[in-house]
């Protein structure tokens, strides 16, 4: 219904301007635009260019123009001419919106020479604008005949969003055949294709195939070949380039970053059905001062590739002359060392209780004995009149109340006093309770982990591990371009106190840690890698990690306005959303041993621990001995000396 007002309106705006203009509209008739106008709908765009008539166009031209701009007043209207001294490239400018170009008869020549070779050279074909061409339909040739006749030599891209309408000789200008126009690549013949018709009846209507998006629409490249370029710094002599970049079984310490992610391109390549020609070069790329860029980044500015099949870190100084897609991976960078084992023997048996605890249990144990002896006194009396007997000796507390502390307790018929019974249990109790308070701590101390006191920077800068980084330039814009006042200090005093032994290769490095009391800053999957090799499960698990600094992101990137940008970040977003990516993460990354388990299995009360209760049982009978051999002398000198007194 408002498609149906609108068309009235539109009418009446025609028929008004011609009586007022009389033949001035001849050039675009009311049926063109109405056309046009459902193709703005159809395409949602509300910004629009009409390339009008080519050199001597009379003095109707201006006044047209009024009537246009008042036909289309609710959308913005552009008017390019050839004959006003303006250059077709000049009506657009760095990220425009997007517009529709009305072009009323595509086989002029007049448009040849001032739209077509100036947007081929410039690069406008593309899905940055709409085109929407009028053409005539001959009998002796076919639409497709004609639409390459006259487009197949310009630089139509594969993103290309050209609509061409084709008016049959029988139609009476009310209806139009669509043809959707596209070249794959370079190389590849002009492709067209039926996409709909509009007629003044039904309007703009497209086929069934072309109501998604022309992204998977055009999926299917025919097997053409683009070319990537890619970093190689660590390729062993005497290896193919292609071969070992495609190797993700082999030598999987060498070159990780770019050869994960080449394996996301062959992904890609199997998406698209497309195949890939890689080109090498031995840096990432530096700027020069005349405005060039060397290695990867130079291919890609230049043109000489399509785009690079390794990962470029996000820099500012990059964005003029590229374009990223999304992240295709995740570099972390940390700092790495084994850390170090506390010095100090573990006294587990003394350990748990304080001082002040063990000087509490002494005297309970003191008073209870008092105590005892108080009953025994009592037991003793109430023995005698029973005649049953008591030990007086002290020793006969002394060892109650120690067998009571041991959970041992004398017999059941020994006391027969409630109130010492009270006494012994009470002390049974409480010696019940601290042997398993005692027991359960030690078991808990032997199966909790033992704490780290270095997990952040400003710890390791005051700790006395020596500090390092690798010699790469990253690691030396990271330390000199922050801000952070901390991460300066650990440069230019740890780092750089002793250069020559601290700024090291990351093979040096991780030789380093191998060592112990050495912390390195470099790539953590790289160097977990190596370390795996170096170390054993023990040593592997004493590593520490310290982040302070964002991961970097890189990503791939093609040059400015490369049409195959929609391409690679769809594949990116798809490859993220179905875990392709994730898991080709995880197949690239260092299989770690469960700590937790090796912990587990190494928990044992060794003789380190168990060294204190041996001591004590040694000393003890050393102290026994000792007592024995003065016990023997005494009894040798009171022989000899009633002997003595004998003889005299």
């Amino acid at each position: 219904m408002i498609k149906l007002r609108v068309k009235i309106i539109l009418w009446i705006f025609i028929i008004s301007a011609t009586f007022l203009c009389g033949a001035q509209i001849e050039n675009i008739n009311s049926n063109e635009l109405l056309a046009f106008e459902d193709f703005l709908r159809a395409q949602h765009l509300k910004h629009a260019l009409l390339l009008g008539p080519g050199p001597g166009p009379g003095p109707n031209w201006s006044r047209q123009i009024e009537n246009y701009k008042r036909l289309f007043a609710n959308y913005r209207m552009q008017f390019f001419t050839p004959q006003r001294g303006v250059q077709f490239q000049e009506l657009f400018y760095y990220e425009a919106p997007r517009t529709a170009l009305l072009v009323v008869a595509f086989e002029g020549e007049h448009i040849k020479r001032w739209v077509y070779e100036a947007a081929s050279a410039g690069g406008y074909f593309n899905n940055s604008q709409a085109w929407f061409m009028l053409g005539n339909s001959q009998t002796n040739q076919t639409d497709e005949q004609i639409i390459r006749l006259h487009l197949s030599a310009y630089n139509i891209s594969i993103d290309a969003d050209i609509t061409v309408a084709m008016r049959g000789p029988q139609a009476n200008n009310q209806s139009w055949l669509l043809y959707d126009v596209y070249r794959v690549g370079q190389e590849t013949p002009l492709r067209v294709e039926p996409k709909g018709q509009w007629s003044l009846a039904a309007g703009y209507k497209l086929w069934a195939n072309f109501s998604g998006s022309w992204l998977r629409r055009r999926s299917n490249l025919g097997n053409i070949t683009l070319i990537g370029s890619t970093v190689l710094v660590e390729k062993p002599a005497g290896m193919d380039d292609l071969s070992y970049l495609s190797n993700n079984k082999d030598l999987l310490q060498l070159d990780p970053m770019q050869r994960k992610t080449f394996q996301l391109f062959l992904l890609m390549g199997r998406m698209y059905n497309m195949s890939l020609e890689v080109r090498f070069r031995e840096t990432w790329g530096q700027l020069l001062p005349n405005g060039s860029w060397t290695g990867v980044m130079g291919h890609v500015t230049s043109g000489e590739v399509h785009f690079a099949v390794c990962p470029i870190r996000f820099l500012t100084e990059r964005h003029r002359y590229i374009q990223y897609t999304p992240s295709l991976h995740t570099q972390l960078i940390h700092f790495l060392f084994r850390h170090p084992r506390h010095s100090s023997i573990r006294n587990i048996f003394f350990e748990p209780l304080s001082t002040q605890v063990w000087w509490c249990v002494l005297a309970l144990v003191v008073g209870s004995a008092m105590l005892l002896l108080l009953h025994v006194r009592q037991e003793l009396r109430l023995q005698q009149q029973l005649a049953q007997p008591v030990e007086r000796q002290m020793s006969f507390v002394w060892f109650t109340m120690l067998e009571t502390f041991l959970q041992q307790g004398p017999a059941t018929g020994q006391f027969q006093l409630p109130s010492t019974k009270i006494l012994i249990s009470a002390s049974c109790l409480f010696s019940f309770m601290l042997m398993q308070f005692y027991g359960a701590f030690i078991v808990g101390s032997l199966l909790s982990d033992t704490p780290r006191s270095i997990v952040n920077l400003q710890a390791l800068y005051e700790s006395s591990l020596e500090i390092g980084m690798e010699d790469i330039s990253y690691n030396y814009e990271l330390f000199n371009n922050t801000s952070n006042q901390l991460v300066r200090n650990v440069y230019s005093k740890r780092i750089c106190r002793d250069r020559q032994h601290n700024i090291l290769s990351i093979e040096e490095g991780a030789e380093r840690i191998k060592e112990g009391g050495f912390a390195f800053h470099t790539t953590i999957d790289r160097l977990y890698r190596l370390l795996n090799e170096l170390l054993d499960e023990r040593l592997f698990c004493e590593l520490q990690e310290i982040m302070f600094s964002p991961p970097y992101l890189g990503a791939s990137v093609l040059p400015k306005s490369s049409p195959w940008r929609e391409y690679l970040n769809h594949a990116v977003l798809y490859l993220g959303e179905t875990g392709l990516i994730g898991y080709n993460d995880k197949m690239w990354s260092v299989p770690r041993p469960d700590c937790t388990l090796f912990k587990d299995a190494e928990v044992e009360v060794d003789l380190k621990h168990f060294a204190p209760a041996l001591f004590t049982l040694v000393l003890a009978m050393l102290v026994s001995a000792a007592v024995f051999l003065l016990e023997l002398l005494f009894d040798w000198l009171k022989a000899r000396a009633k002997a003595t007194a004998g003889w005299r």
